[in-house]
């Protein structure tokens, strides 16, 4: 645009030569027309600035990590003037990070018509995609100026992370028998008087004790009440969202959330129910949520993409055993990126048949024998070990570099 600028103004020097060195009416009219023509320009842009909208939208709004999403950009123009060239400035970032992506695509808007500009946007790690709209600039006819408006047009699609079936996940045998349960299954009957499932004609075989004498009476036929089938949750998935200091932050984020929620997936399609809890720093509490259902698994995955993420002393297994004290599990799992003896007292104080930590670090640490595994120092890895077997804790590890291979060979057995 520049070089159109300096073009414009040896135009301008030049009629302006020709309209003294022959002086004419003619000339004089081409002159003033040269003079005044940016003038124009700009009044022109400026009211096509004003009358053309532009709105960002996306039919998708929940994506998968790597997955391709689709967004469009909508440009309506009710003037009787078509606009050439229109520069918009597309960006986009991950909510857990601070890096902004930009995209800038040049266009142009029909008159008395609309137009749609269709751009496609990918996500390599998981969390809420951020999309804005943040300026368009409108250019004159002949790119000689031009005009920069902001526009508040943003939408954002909450990205997944990809789910990975874990192959050796061995539940402790009273997963299924370990204390009462308030929620009963609607499809089956069971075993637990304490709660009716259905009430049915009798058949051979049914035990009398099982009869409803007084709806019996009424019926003037035998009716038998069918017991309901408790759904017992005596498994329960930790995850701690601190992330350790100098780490990169997405990369460990992403890792945390995979593994955490695929672990949950892999329970679920194999029918077991359980918990999943997470310390919620905005609400300073723990969040709990009873997964027996993809609706379930998802409403999880919507508080945790919502959640933030810590690098302060927050002790979740210390707020946890605080909100939900004297509750027995068979299966216990933590998902952290932080493993320090700190960690392995407080899950020893959570009653669980079988508890197990899942690690998450980075290969940059793994031929170290010793590292950073506390606030307050150094620690020796294999004491530490030794501390967590004693404790009856397992350890587990999930490198960030090879996330899916390590989730679906993870042995939590």
């Amino acid at each position: 645009m520049f070089s159109n600028q300096i073009r414009y103004l040896f135009l301008l020097v030049f009629v302006g030569i020709i309209s003294i060195l022959y002086n004419q009416y003619v000339m004089g009219i081409l002159f003033l027309c040269v003079l005044f023509m940016p003038i124009i320009q700009l009044l022109l842009i400026i009211y096509l600035s004003l009358k053309i909208k532009v709105k960002l939208s996306s039919v998708i709004h929940v994506a998968t990590k790597e997955e391709t999403i689709p967004i469009t950009i909508q440009i309506h123009n009710p003037t009787i003037f078509p606009l050439l060239r229109i520069k918009l400035y597309l960006t986009y970032k991950n909510a857990y990070s601070s890096k902004e992506y930009k995209k800038e695509i040049i266009t142009a808007a029909d008159n008395r018509g609309s137009t749609s500009i269709a751009c496609n946007i990918r996500s390599e790690y998981t969390g809420n995609l951020e999309i804005s709209l943040k300026q368009v600039r409108f250019y004159d006819y002949i790119k000689l100026l031009s005009l920069k408006k902001k526009n508040k047009s943003k939408i954002r699609v909450a990205v997944l992370p990809l789910f990975h079936e874990i192959e050796e996940v061995n539940l402790s045998y009273k997963s299924r028998q370990l204390g009462e349960s308030d929620h009963y299954s609607r499809l089956k009957g069971g075993d637990d008087p304490s709660e009716v499932f259905a009430i049915r004609e009798y058949r051979e075989g049914d035990r009398f004790q099982r009869v409803h004498w007084k709806l019996s009476s009424k019926m003037d036929q035998l009716m038998i009440k069918e017991f309901s089938d408790p759904l017992n949750c005596s498994v329960l998935i930790m995850l701690d969202l601190w992330v350790p200091q100098g780490k990169d932050r997405i990369a460990y984020i992403d890792a945390l959330l995979e593994c955490s929620l695929s672990l949950s997936h892999t329970l679920l399609t194999r029918g077991q129910h359980h918990y999943f809890s997470w310390f919620d720093i905005k609400q300073g509490k723990c969040r709990r949520i009873r997964v027996t259902g993809e609706k379930d698994l998802y409403e999880a995955a919507d508080g945790l993409l919502d959640a933030t993420v810590y690098q302060d002393t927050t002790n979740m297994l210390s707020n946890y055993l605080a909100e939900y004290t004297n509750e027995q599990y068979t299966d216990l799992f933590y998902v952290t990126g932080e493993n320090c003896k700190e960690t392995a007292v407080n899950l020893s104080m959570i009653q669980a048949d079988k508890k197990e930590i899942i690690h998450i670090k980075d290969r940059n640490h793994e031929l170290r024998k010793e590292e950073v595994l506390s606030k307050e120092g150094w620690e020796s890895y294999e004491e530490l070990s030794d501390d967590m077997a004693k404790l009856g804790i397992g350890t587990s590890f999930v490198f960030i570099e090879r996330l899916a291979q390590d989730i679906q060979n993870l042995n939590l057995c």
